[in-house]
């Protein structure tokens, strides 16, 4: 490999020597890594160092160490200040705003984010909206508001519990206890979504503490998915799929542009979730009504036979006119856009998760052909599957 001399330091490497400051400790963190192993794998080699880490050891660094560059998580004054001291290109991967540093970042978009909790919560017929997290913290501030605002342009108001900051005189049995006085007075049924995998944990055990059924009375969504975090709960919590190993991979190619005397702007990339991965916590249709309760049922179970309304009318008998409106009424849509939706999230997944050939998902999904399935699909994805296949293959 022909490696140029780092455009700041003049040091000459053949192999580029990069620095990972990110935690382990979190699935978010483990995911971030693998990205950028994986554009290093593409590009290779690089020499790369890393360790085992949580949140409060990020600026750990050999003094001897003579790198390249750092990809870090910059969360604090502390933080910008050690890899500033290092004087070489640095890509900053979080989404935390730390005033007087300045370099190229990629993180998540949480408009993005925000957008996704609402569509799942819409999906499934809820119109009571809350969110719990550390507000205080100005990176959690803007999650939270992301998610108002998305509820607010669709006339939905939200109740927000702001978590307490802990302290080392914090009363952890008070805050639990406040933490499920606050659940016990929500409306039902109602949506919550969370800053992240622990605090939405917390929601799943104040309502079974209260004897509060989730999800059918409160349904929670976590702001990320944790592997493991995410199934230590009963019901197991669904999150939202952030980008973490693209954020990985794209800050790895931002600093190895950088190393090689290209020119990057310090301007911040923002890249929006991958998706929904359900678990039992929002595994429900929250409707009142028993008839729509069994179209929705019924559309669950055969939407991939190329049913037509005039099935669903079958299975459950009533006027078609009144069925089209008391669904409209109850999800923002019509019986063949949520017959559509049912594939097209099939589709996804199949996608995402198998190497099945494009015609026989195209099957799977209730659709004849290829070329059908990626004409729906690019309508509502805005990609065709091929592209979105190539995504999550990024993204794992």
């Amino acid at each position: 490999m022909n490696q140029k001399k780092c455009s700041v330091t003049g040091e000459y490497h053949s192999v580029p020597q990069v620095a990972i400051l990110v935690d382990t400790a979190t699935g978010w963190g483990r995911r971030v890594v693998r990205g950028i192993l994986s554009y290093a794998e593409k590009v290779g080699p690089w020499h790369v160092w890393i360790r085992p880490s949580g949140r409060g050891d990020l600026e750990e660094l050999p003094d001897s160490w003579n790198g390249d560059g750092i990809i870090a998580r910059i969360s604090s004054h502390e933080i910008a200040r050690f890899v500033q001291q290092k004087n070489i290109p640095v890509v900053n991967v979080s989404g935390i705003t730390v005033d007087g540093f300045e370099a190229p970042c990629v993180t998540t978009d949480y408009e993005k984010v925000a957008t996704t909790a609402v569509e799942h919560f819409l999906d499934r017929g809820f119109r009571n909206f809350g969110y719990v997290g550390p507000v205080y913290e100005s990176f959690v501030s803007r999650h939270h508001h992301a998610f108002e605002d998305a509820l607010s342009a669709l006339g939905h108001p939200c109740v927000t519990y702001p978590m307490a900051k802990l302290g080392p005189d914090t009363d952890i049995q008070t805050i639990r206890r406040t933490l499920r006085q606050w659940v016990a007075s929500l409306p039902r049924p109602i949506g919550v979504f969370s800053w992240g995998a622990t605090v939405g944990r917390d929601v799943i055990e104040a309502c079974l503490w209260e004897k509060i059924s989730v999800p059918y009375d409160v349904a929670v969504l976590g702001g990320d998915f944790d592997d493991l975090l995410n199934v230590a709960s009963y019901p197991a919590l669904s999150g939202v799929v952030t980008p973490a190993e693209q954020i990985g991979y794209q800050a790895a190619e931002k600093l190895h542009k950088t190393i090689l005397g290209e020119s990057v702007e310090n301007e911040t990339t923002l890249l929006p979730p991958v998706g929904v991965e359900e678990r039992l916590s929002t595994d429900v249709i929250a409707v009142d009504d028993p008839k729509l309760a069994q179209v929705v049922a019924y559309i669950r179970e055969h939407a991939f036979e190329q049913i037509v309304v005039d099935d669903i009318l079958k299975a459950v008998p009533m006027s078609r006119r009144i069925l089209e409106r008391r669904f409209q009424q109850a999800f923002g849509r019509t019986l063949l856009a949520e017959i559509r939706r049912v594939r097209i999230n099939r589709a996804r997944k199949l996608l995402s998760e198998t190497d099945m050939q494009m015609q026989d998902i195209a099957e799977a999904c209730g659709y004849n052909t290829y070329n059908y399935l990626t004409h729906i699909f690019k309508r509502v994805a805005g990609m065709t599957p091929t592209d979105y296949r190539k995504q999550w293959r990024i993204n794992r």
